[in-house]
């Protein structure tokens, strides 16, 4: 392949990932948007805060919540409700700030995924350039651009974001449970928040592990290789 046609089709995706990160941000910008003015214009007037958690029963009833029909006459099912989503407002003037920070955690929790991806298409969004920027300078080899050290430091902080991502989700779930049963209280039930440990993304450490792995075993591979061409 030709130096030209190398250097254009990297280009072209580089501009791919460049188009994406405008999208997410606008996106981003957009969901951030609508948060804060629906606080900004509900709780001030009427001190209206729409909150929204999930309920759990303590203990779950053993009588059919609704009835479900099985096509096979053989088959018995039995049903019953482990947990409702709910909103509720707050009214109180002396809580007016409750909703406020329930609603930035909410908004953090539900917007991080786009954080993270504007990060990792940054972060190749780099790569990339660095890539075009050393072949249109020096005219080497593209292995030597793609695995040279800023490079290597960039798939390491896209390694440390994928570690990062549970447990910035797993902060805020703790937080957001802490603040619901702090203020509110259900008889018979237990408020969680809505996002629960099950949607927590755990297999983004494990990703985030085999990338430091790969980058340690390619640095390591680059350390042997620059002494051996110091030796010749």
């Amino acid at each position: 392949m030709k130096l030209s046609t190398k250097i254009n089709t990297i280009r072209t995706i580089k501009i791919g990932f460049d188009i994406t990160i405008i999208a997410l941000s606008l996106f981003l910008i957009y969901f951030i948007y609508l948060g804060v003015r629906e606080m900004s214009a509900s709780l001030p007037k009427s001190k209206l805060g729409i909150m929204l958690a999930q309920v759990v029963p303590n203990k779950i009833s053993s009588s059919n919540d609704f009835v479900i029909k099985a096509k096979n006459s053989d088959a018995v099912v039995t049903t019953y409700i482990d947990s409702y989503k709910i909103a509720f407002n707050v009214k109180n003037s002396t809580n007016a700030k409750i909703p406020i920070i329930f609603k930035i955690v909410f908004l953090l929790a539900l917007n991080l995924n786009l954080f993270f991806l504007i990060f990792v298409f940054f972060q190749a969004s780099r790569i990339l350039s660095s890539i075009i920027r050393g072949i249109r300078n020096e005219k080497e080899n593209l292995h030597h651009f793609i695995f040279n050290k800023r490079n290597i430091k960039r798939f390491q902080y896209i390694s440390y974001g994928f570690i990062a991502m549970p447990l910035f989700e797993l902060i805020i779930y703790f937080s957001d449970s802490i603040f619901l049963k702090k203020y509110f209280l259900i008889e018979g039930f237990t408020i969680e928040p809505i996002i629960g440990l099950s949607s927590i993304s755990w297999d983004y450490i494990f990703i985030g592990l085999l990338f430091i792995s790969l980058i340690e075993v390619i640095r390591r591979g680059m350390s042997i290789q620059e002494e051996n061409d110091l030796t010749v």
